[in-house]
């Protein structure tokens, strides 16, 4: 078999996967109680609507609505403000969805009673975490709020959305500095709650909005950054932080600053090829790619090892393996910090445009 009949085998056996991980979400995505954005059917939502563009097959598209009005009706006085489960998350969603041009909505009417919950929540809560794992989904959550809209400083609208911004750099020095975590019998941050604080701080620098402030907190988050790269034993949480690290470099003209950041960023990127189990290096994978989706524009590129996709598509291509994985699968791991998560992951890597050229010129099945 010569190499273009091989990339041509291995092309339908993604079109098979794919086709696979559409139809395990189709029957079991409305059975899930959790709506939120990582763990629940808004991830989900967000895997279809990629996926029919991908097919273009509106069936799917039509089964993503289906399940963003089962969110609506879902959503109560119990439903978590955070991001992974929450209405932070839901938010957020709902933003990506309407910027990507999968649905047409006026986001401050369709999002006006979960912007006033959470903003009721931030303020009869002392810290805007729950755990030293959560992400900054207040943080995450507004910014996208301000930037998917016309920033214009007499309208109030934009005047309520940089207030809240304005707050939530507050909240970051009751963090970062202050260590109010530690009040609620938090350790210590996560490398993801890092990396997302980074995120938004990165943001508020680049809208000059409270640049003293935000000056300050980046260069105090700069210790953080240090220890955790060295600590951390999750390679993509690592792999993240420094690409974060390489872009507050690039982008931040502060000369103080720019030293500070330029050591992380001129180091050694992490190796994600020293993983050696299979399915350890998709769930990486996966994670990379879920963070690339929440942390643009600074992770829209970014360079994996040689054969990243070669060697995790192998695994998924294993029968034995895939069935597996399926036998393990619970409302807990079919959204995107899961089995969605994979899909889009693999949608991501088929529609990139060099993808068939790069094909054409790897070895990956001939073994």
């Amino acid at each position: 078999m010569n190499r273009t009949d091989n990339n041509n085998l291995l092309l339908e056996k993604i079109e098979n996967r794919l086709q696979r991980i559409a139809n395990v979400l189709l029957l079991n995505a409305s059975f899930i109680d959790n709506p939120g954005l990582l763990n629940g059917k808004m991830g989900i939502a967000i895997f279809f609507y990629h996926y029919s563009r991908y097919t273009n097959n509106k069936i799917y598209e039509d089964y993503a609505g289906e399940l963003i009005d089962e969110i609506y009706e879902q959503i109560n006085t119990s439903t978590p403000v955070n991001f992974e489960n929450g209405l932070t998350g839901i938010g957020w969603g709902i933003e990506y969805l309407v910027k990507n041009k999968f649905v047409q909505a006026d986001t401050d009417e369709a999002l006006a009673d979960i912007d006033n919950t959470v903003y009721k929540h931030r303020l009869n809560n002392p810290i805007l975490i729950n755990s030293g794992d959560d992400l900054f989904g207040y943080g995450l959550f507004h910014i996208i709020r301000l930037l998917e809209h016309e920033i214009d400083d007499k309208n109030l609208n934009t005047l309520i959305k940089k207030q809240h911004l304005i707050f939530l750099t507050d909240e970051c020095e009751r963090l970062l500095i202050h260590k109010r975590y530690l009040d609620f019998n938090i350790i210590s941050l996560s490398v993801g709650t890092i990396s997302s604080l980074f995120w938004f701080l990165l943001e508020m620098y680049k809208l000059k909005l409270f640049p003293v402030k935000t000056r300050k907190l980046l260069k105090y988050l700069h210790e953080y950054l240090v220890f955790r790269i060295k600590e951390n034993e999750i390679p993509a949480d690592s792999f993240v932080l420094h690409n974060l690290a390489q872009r507050a470099f690039e982008s931040i003209s502060d000369i103080e600053i720019k030293e500070l950041f330029q050591p992380l960023a001129n180091s050694n990127r992490p190796d994600l090829s020293a993983i050696r189990d299979d399915g350890s290096f998709v769930d990486n994978l996966t994670s990379l790619n879920l963070k690339k989706l929440i942390y643009q524009p600074y992770l829209e590129t970014y360079d994996l090892s040689p054969g990243s996709f070669d060697r995790a598509f192998r695994f998924i291509d294993n029968e034995g393996k895939w069935n597996s994985w399926l036998d393990e699968l619970d409302k807990s791991n079919l959204g995107l910090n899961g089995f969605a998560g994979l899909g889009l992951y693999i949608l991501n890597e088929a529609m990139r445009p060099d993808f068939k050229k790069h094909l054409l010129t790897s070895d990956r099945m001939e073994e």
